[in-house]
């Protein structure tokens, strides 16, 4: 297990990476098609264009504060409830890792994640957040943290160039739940017996 010194910049706010943002997001969540889109994001950042209705859940050090506050450990929704998740830099270490589980277990069968994190070698991450960049997962680490869990991934904007980029940034759909299938169950007939026919003569 790597222990990590405390971040100094708990509420960074990524303004630096709001122009890459705009560029990206909308499109992404315009080409999915999605109803609407839950948005996990530090408060002292500012939200990039969405394309598509947007529910916001603002997170300041270890809780949610907007709109209702709760610890962080948890986010207050029912299993699989909804159609798409933006989780938008709050990849820390370690606790990245569990944020991620959660908002799999609440996203819908075939539901949409997205996913955005400062690239933390990138000059513009250490501009904004010195040394603490390095406690954000660098793109290898975090295409991991998604393939492992059997996810549909799609990379916006860039391939692996997305390495070199200042944003990471995943698109992944939840697999399906699988059809369940049924052995098909026919009735059985009873078997044809011819019935005596009654007659109306009469002998003469």
């Amino acid at each position: 297990m790597i222990i990590l010194p405390p971040r100094k910049n708990i509420n960074a706010g990524f303004a630096a990476f709001q122009a890459a943002e705009n560029a990206l997001v909308p499109q992404v969540l315009a080409e999915a098609g999605v109803d609407w889109v839950l948005e996990c994001a530090p408060a002292a950042g500012v939200s990039p264009l969405a394309g598509a209705p947007r529910h916001r859940l603002l997170r300041s050090g270890n809780d949610w504060i907007w709109p209702c506050r709760l610890p962080a450990d948890r986010l207050p929704f029912a299993d699989e409830s909804l159609p798409a998740v933006l989780i938008r830099h709050l990849f820390w270490l370690p606790e990245g890792e569990a944020l991620l589980l959660d908002a799999l277990r609440c996203l819908q069968p075939g539901g949409l994640l997205v996913s955005v994190s400062a690239n933390p070698w990138h000059r513009a991450s250490w501009r904004e957040l010195g040394r603490d960049a390095l406690q954000l997962p660098a793109w290898p680490r975090f295409l991991m943290q998604h393939a492992r869990h059997s996810l549909r991934l799609a990379v916006p904007g860039g391939g692996w160039l997305r390495a070199v980029e200042p944003l990471l940034m995943i698109a992944a759909r939840k697999p399906p739940r699988p059809a369940s299938v049924s052995r098909l169950r026919f009735n059985r007939r009873p078997a044809f017996a011819p019935r005596a026919l009654t007659s109306s003569c009469r002998a003469a």
